[in-house]
């Protein structure tokens, strides 16, 4: 119940926030849904809130400071992530990751995407002895602020005293909009 009751409530002040923000994601696959909202803190910060939801692996939240850089077709940042693991199937817990997102502009309409984070044992926190995530896109812009993705997820937390936790590894699809 107590899961929920965050859940609910990061939900509901993302909800809030999506009025300044400027864009919001999401994806979906038959198991998983994920929810992000991006806010530009200045011309070359953005602050990223997200949630995950697996139906059988148990709930992320995500929050991300990253710093960005453009340099013609390519569009670089690098920062540290939180993610807070709430699960059934694995012990609970949390790590502090380092990396960052690129994206490259292949015309108008098509850009590809990659993400990668890792924590090393010494930034995971609870039962977490480490942590990575890695995401790569294909999106297809429809208009100046919507765009439609495909992309493949792979979310995985390490422990000590138990067996590594998949918490997904997957294709999805989704979207993003522009506010």
């Amino acid at each position: 119940m107590t899961r929920f009751r965050v859940a609910s409530v990061f939900l509901l002040s993302t909800f809030a926030l999506q009025v300044n923000a400027t864009q919001m994601h999401f994806g979906v696959n038959n198991d998983v849904v994920s929810t992000a909202l991006e806010v530009p803190l200045s011309k070359d910060t953005n602050a990223v809130l997200g949630y995950i939801y697996a139906d059988e692996a148990g709930h992320i939240a995500q929050g991300a400071i990253h710093m960005s850089h453009d340099v013609g077709a390519h569009h670089f940042e690098v920062g540290a992530k939180m993610d807070q693991l709430w699960s059934d199937y694995a012990q609970n817990g949390s790590a502090i990751s380092v990396g960052g997102r690129y994206a490259l502009s292949m015309g108008p309409s098509i850009s590809l995407h990659a993400s990668a984070y890792y924590a090393p044992s010494v930034l995971a926190f609870s039962h977490v002895d480490g942590h990575y995530e890695l995401d790569s896109k294909v999106q297809y812009r429809l208009t100046p602020n919507m765009a439609l993705h495909i992309g493949y997820r792979r979310i995985v937390f390490e422990y000590d005293n138990a067996r590594d936790f998949t918490f997904e590894d997957g294709v999805y699809f989704g979207g993003q909009f522009r506010f």
